[in-house]
């Protein structure tokens, strides 16, 4: 009886020696799915907030159309105030994103208004006014208390001109419930907090959503001031469980924030590992020794593997694999499945979403591989950085939407120019990109990087602000030295670059020979560092 007690003892020690490594993945699993889901609601975060600044924009434009559109009714100041009122309230029943539309004497009255109470009010002492009169444009306020309905509102202000002589001045001001409640559904997720903040990271308006308590630190607030567009992570500067968001509004000095709680998350993270751990344990307690020899012999070494394939994986080393093959086919075929996922979440880490090409955390690896290369072997290299010219107002004309395809279709010709498997694309940032070539040869590398440049050319891409009519790119390139850093590699390379832009765009430029180009080079290298 003692002996198959203890054998029965020795059994079930046996049964929770082999939990161990299912326990063990578990955490690593719960770690995994927790991080995963907090990237995505970081993600989701940064991508709402995009969004909102998207809106934000077109709603100010849209206001600026409404005021070029109202602009060619001249008639509207020999109107009387009560043809006028009715005139300017006709025009805000089809523009939601309108609270009030005013229209202001030169010395800043309002004489004519969609809101009774504004008629009579001197507005001629806001900044918003002075920079209309001084301004062909629209001119814009930030977020400010208005002295009409004591609310926040976003004012704008246009000077209609006959010649020189100002006839009256257009004031609009922005819907702000309107942007308030377009600002929360751009947000998948749902939401803790929701405010403006001026520049010092006071609260102007919102705050905590409805049904949740808790304060707001002063210094979360006073942190997105200070970073104007980005992320407050759980657990830094008062955020608590929460992830704040904060995006700067153009064109004004405020900010927007949002916060969303990751309490849930972390919550449902172990519920489910717990949930998973107890399925497992009551497994293992209908396990006999025979069994538990079996699953030591067929299955637990590979699923130990398994395991620490993951712990490394976990621990930031992506280039583990899983080598040893089971003797069980359907886990070899695990181990398959498991090397194929993890060579695709590699890929993913090291690709830009956006061009397909390598990022800047694969460029920066690759260089300084090359670079160590360089120093054991004297196997030499060259930079190359490539940026599309007049990009910006590429943007500003056309949308960035297409200027989204054109850093594609650029990065698809810029990926054939890197063939070797010592030789990378990447896309740097922005609208710069990257190679790594093997060539060192000066006359054949520029001979490879104008057929890049011709070929980048040869797109055709219509671009009004290029005095090319098309979109073009600087090329500027040098080789990789011993003694350099990654910084020194790319500094150098970008000078060359600085250089074929300087030197009128559309232009590949290696290290200066003559004087002035040498000087320029030197300036930027100065700056640089």
């Amino acid at each position: 009886m003692f002996g198959l007690l203890k054998i029965r003892i020795v059994i079930l020690a046996a049964v929770f020696l082999g939990l161990v490594p299912f326990v063990a993945s578990e955490f690593i699993r719960m770690r995994a799915d927790m991080t995963r889901q907090l990237d995505a609601i970081n993600q989701s975060m940064l991508t709402s907030l995009r969004r909102n600044q998207k809106a934000f924009v077109e709603a100010r434009l849209e206001v600026e159309r409404l005021s070029e559109t109202i602009a060619l009714s001249r008639n509207l100041k020999s109107l009387s105030p009560e043809d006028c009122n009715e005139s300017v309230a006709h025009l805000l029943q089809i523009q939601q994103k309108v609270e009030r539309i005013s229209l202001l004497t030169p010395d800043g009255i309002a004489y004519c208004s969609t809101d009774p109470k504004a008629i009579g009010v001197y507005f001629g002492d806001r900044e918003y006014f002075s920079d209309a009169l001084a301004s062909k444009t629209v001119a814009w306020s930030d977020f400010i208390l208005s002295r009409v309905t004591g609310k926040r509102i976003l004012q704008s202000a246009k000077a209609i001109r006959t010649g020189d002589r100002v006839d009256f001045v257009l004031a609009i001001a922005l819907n702000t419930a309107y942007l308030r409640q377009v600002s929360i559904d751009q947000f998948s997720l749902p939401l803790t907090y929701g405010m403006l903040l001026d520049s010092d990271g006071t609260v102007l308006d919102g705050g905590a959503m409805p049904g949740v308590e808790g304060r707001l630190s002063e210094e979360t607030t006073k942190r997105m001031a200070e970073i104007g567009t980005g992320l407050v992570m759980p657990g830094t500067y008062g955020a608590g469980d929460e992830v704040f968001g904060v995006a700067r509004l153009p064109g004004t000095a405020n900010l927007i924030g949002f916060g969303v709680s990751t309490e849930a998350v972390r919550s449902a993270a172990t519920q489910a590992m717990v949930e998973r751990l107890a399925l497992v344990g009551f497994v293992a307690l209908g396990m006999v020794a025979v069994v538990l020899g079996l699953l030591e012999w067929l299955v637990l070494r590979g699923l130990r593997q398994v395991v620490h394939v993951a712990e490394r994986v976990a621990a930031g080393d992506w280039t583990s694999r899983i080598t040893q093959k089971p003797l069980l086919p359907d886990l070899a075929l695990v181990g398959r499945s498991v090397n194929m996922m993890l060579d695709s979440l590699e890929a993913s880490v090291n690709t830009d979403a956006l061009t397909g090409l390598a990022n800047r955390r694969a460029l920066d690896r690759f260089l300084l591989t090359s670079l160590n290369r360089l120093k054991r072997h004297g196997v030499g290299f060259t930079v190359v950085m490539i940026d599309i010219d007049a990009f910006k107002p590429f943007n500003d004309q056309y949308g960035h939407g297409t200027g989204d395809d054109v850093l594609q279709m650029v990065g698809a010709t810029i990926q054939r120019f890197a063939r070797r498997t010592d030789e990378i694309a990447a896309r740097y940032g922005g609208e710069e990109f990257t190679l790594i070539l093997a060539e060192t040869d000066p006359d054949k590398l520029r001979q490879h990087l104008e057929a890049l440049r011709h070929a980048v050319e040869a797109i055709a891409i219509p671009h009004l602000h290029s005095p090319h009519a098309v979109c073009t790119v600087s090329i500027g390139y040098a080789a990789a030295e011993p003694e350099d850093s990654p910084l020194a590699a790319i500094s150098r390379a970008d000078g060359c670059m600085y250089l074929a832009k300087n030197k009128g765009r559309n232009r590949v430029e290696g290290l200066p020979e003559e004087h002035q180009d040498r000087e320029l080079f030197s300036r930027f290298m100065t700056e640089m560092a």
